[in-house]
Order: C-alpha cells, then structure tokens, then sequence
C-alpha cells in the first residue's frame, strides 16, 4: 500500500534496472538473480516470474492510481513514471486472453511536468494534482475537492497540455535572458545546500524518534502528547523524503554545456524538464477559467524562484 521497506526496495529497482537493460536478462534470470542475492518478497518467499512482474507492473510502483494518476503525498516511490511507463510498455500483458478474447488495453499512465508542489490552485493555495475527469479524459490538472484535514476548494481545473505548454514557454522565455546561466547557477547551489539539510533532517529522524519514547518512558510526556508529536514527527519526515527526492533530480541537473536551451528542451526527458522547471520557478498558481479562458497564459501566475 504504498509503504516501503529499504531492503525490498532496493531488490525492486534492481530488478526493474535489469529489465530496462537492451539487451535485457530474461525474466527467469531477474528472478534467480533476486533470489540468489537473498530479496525475497513482502511474505518472506522467494521471488517467481509472475509474481515479480505483476509488482513491477502495478501503478503504485510510481506513486499511480488505478487511472495512471499521481496520488496525492504518496510519497517516494519504487520506480519513476517513466519506468513505469517502459517496463509496461516492454512487458504489460498481450491485449488478449487465452481464449483470444479482447481486453481492455490498461492505459499508459501520463507523466505530468507541474506536480509535487509545482503547481497550486490560484485560489485557495492547495497543491494541484494530476486528474482525469472521466476515464476517457484528456490529462488535467485540479485542485482536490475539500475533504476532512484537507484545506482545499476543488474549485479549479485545467487540461495538461494548456497548462504545461504555457508554462514551458514562459520558463523558455525566461531562459533566453541574458546573464541567466550565473542566476541558474546560484540557485542551484541554494537548492544543493538545502538538499544537504534536507538529508541531516531525514538522517536524524531516527533518533528524533527515540527521543520521543524515552520522555514518554521517563513519564515527562504524557500518552495523548507523545502519540500526537509521532504523529507529527512522521508526517514531517514523509514531506521531508518528498521534497528531498525532487530537489535531488533539481540539484542533479546538468545544463552549464547547454547552448540551444530549445533544442535542449525538445529533446530532453521529462524528469529533466521537470527539474528545469523546479529550478526556475517556486510555484505556477492555475486561475479560475473566468481568467482568460482562451488564453492559457492569462490563467497562470507564476512565481519565479530567486538566488538567495
């Protein structure tokens, strides 16, 4: 259900490497290959074929739904969205039954550029998140309906390919000012500095932990506080993992060569685009529909990020 434990993490991504690979191991290999470095599954079995690419395969190895949409602080993840997107694409199931029945093609999960706190409702600050309206529906954007503990209004929604593209040309735009590679580069290191935080913070959550018992078993922290501060200490450590992973792929951004940053960004993966962007701007708030309907760029607010 989405909670990882290090050790069979670490088997996963290896398996996941190895099928990526061209030319690839067979899958019987990747499972002896598991099974002889001592993974084994969450029940403690060693590892088969089926069961290995039916975990591989299933959305939640991304941080997905059943609708190939991001869930919402999820958290980190086993595979990326475009691992995701490969390993199904080199090995989802035939598109028919052994009876040769057809069957509903699962459809490939849509690699958003603005989520993870890139993008946020222009009315009410909440976080946008990466939706379909219908099954059938073209990706979008949405603030998520309120709901209890969730301070959100539900009340803005925007297609993918509008608002990634705006956004896309207004960050080229500002990539073609002069003197930016010195600005990149300063912010970049701003990020590093905090992603070297970020790591001591995640490192120490340990001993934050054990912190907590000890005033609860010396009895100077009653029950209700102590539940209530691992609570809290918890949540912060799963925000803190979250921003950690994706100021680690802003401040792994390799662009000091790039000349053509069009060419660079026609080209280029999206988890390098989206580190791009990350790196360029803090926060693209999405306005309601009566902003400018037909003009994407008359619903965006961007707020651009700045070198300290």
């Amino acid at each position: 259900m989405g909670v990882l434990h290090p050790h069979e993490t670490k088997g996963l991504r290896i398996a996941a490497s190895l099928l990526l690979d061209e030319p690839a191991p067979t899958k019987s290999d990747v499972v002896r290959t598991l099974n002889s470095k001592g993974y084994r599954t969450a029940r403690g079995s060693e590892w088969r074929t089926s069961v290995l690419m039916r975990t591989l395969l299933h959305p939640r190895m991304a941080g997905l739904d059943e609708e190939g949409n991001p869930i919402e602080d999820f958290g980190e993840t086993v595979l990326t969205v475009d691992e995701h997107n490969k390993l199904n694409a080199k090995y989802a199931p035939s598109a028919h039954d052994e009876e040769g029945e057809a069957q509903a093609v699962p459809r490939p999960a849509y690699d958003y550029l603005l989520t993870c706190g890139l993008s946020a409702c222009g009315q009410c600050k909440h976080p946008a998140v990466g939706a379909r309206v219908t099954g059938d529906a073209a990706p979008g954007y949405r603030c998520p309906p309120p709901t209890e503990g969730v301070a959100s209004c539900g009340g803005v929604r925007m297609t993918a390919e509008r608002l990634e593209t705006a956004v896309a040309e207004e960050v080229l735009a500002e990539l073609m000012r002069p003197g930016v590679q010195e600005r990149l580069a300063r912010m970049q290191q701003d990020i590093k500095d905090e992603v070297s935080r970020l790591r001591a913070h995640v490192q120490g959550a340990n001993q934050r932990f054990a912190e907590l018992g000890d005033l609860h078993g010396r009895g100077l922290l009653v029950k209700a506080a102590f539940l209530a501060a691992q609570d809290a200490t918890k949540q912060d450590l799963k925000e803190s993992r979250t921003r950690l992973r994706n100021l680690e792929q802003i401040a792994g951004l390799d662009i000091s060569t790039v000349t053509d940053v069009v060419a660079w960004w026609n080209s280029a993966p999206q988890t390098s685009r989206r580190a791009l962007v990350g790196l360029v701007i803090e926060v693209v708030y999405v306005l309601p529909s009566g902003h400018g309907p037909h003009d994407p760029h008359e619903r965006i607010n961007i707020v651009w990020r700045t070198p300290s």
